[in-house]
């Protein structure tokens, strides 16, 4: 099983409709952040909509949030208002994306001991992080921030150390999971190790696609289409 990873498009269909098409896999893994560039307008972000519908329609595509994606989904809950976002693309993405679409975005996805957020896990989001981070306490802790965030209410989850907000210098590298993230843009591929373990940013401005082939990760370079595999 091949998964392409493919960080914030942030309104840039081309490019990942363009990586799509030349970095063949199985499965497709957004990391979020569709929506919001500089200077885009309310038309740019109905094109977005329109892309992101057909694109959950997809069977072997996965869709992650981002933390510019929940302000559109929950535009009463002014607790997940970001940069970029304004009332003006609201009303139109509204128009395109109903709730069931919405429904269809996670906050997380794991494959074997690769985990896939926005912006990275930090364990202070568990009430008792020395009991452990797995599947089935993440799942609990993100269905409540979901409910949490149609009430219009703060969740941490969702807030500045959640996953769709953590910042790359403040993720650590856990002891049960390698983390792949996009969010915090840097023109390099980041790369952070401890043990077995690594964190991978791969929000670099288009620079880098990432891999999953199994369990070995790689990042792409999207411009020389070399593979780096991460040992």
């Amino acid at each position: 099983m091949r998964t392409l990873v493919i960080p914030d498009i942030h309104n840039h269909l081309t490019s990942a409709d363009r990586w799509i098409a030349e970095f063949p896999a199985d499965r497709i893994l957004f990391l979020g952040d569709y929506f919001d560039s500089f200077d885009d307008t309310a038309e740019i972000a109905e094109a977005t909509a329109r892309w992101l519908k057909a694109s959950l329609r997809q069977p072997n595509r996965i869709h992650l949030w981002g933390n510019h994606d929940l302000a559109y989904a929950f535009p009463m809950n002014r607790h997940l208002r970001c940069s970029g976002f304004s009332e003006e693309k609201e009303v139109l993405i509204s128009t395109i994306l109903t709730g069931q679409d919405w429904d269809q975005l996670k906050l997380f996805h794991a494959e074997g001991e690769t985990l896939f957020t926005h912006a990275g896990l930090d364990p202070t989001i568990f009430a008792h992080p020395i009991d452990g981070i797995t599947v089935p306490r993440l799942e609990s802790l993100c269905q409540k921030a979901m409910t949490n965030a149609r009430e219009g209410l703060r969740d941490p989850v969702l807030d500045l150390s959640g996953l769709t907000w953590l910042r790359w210098w403040e993720m650590t590298v856990l002891e049960e999971f390698n983390q792949v993230v996009g969010h915090t843009p840097d023109p390099k591929i980041r790369i952070r190790r401890s043990g077995d373990r690594f964190n991978a940013g791969l929000d670099t401005f288009g620079h880098y696609v990432g891999m999953l082939e199994g369990t070995q990760f790689s990042y792409i370079d999207t411009r020389s289409k070399r593979a780096y595999p991460i040992a």
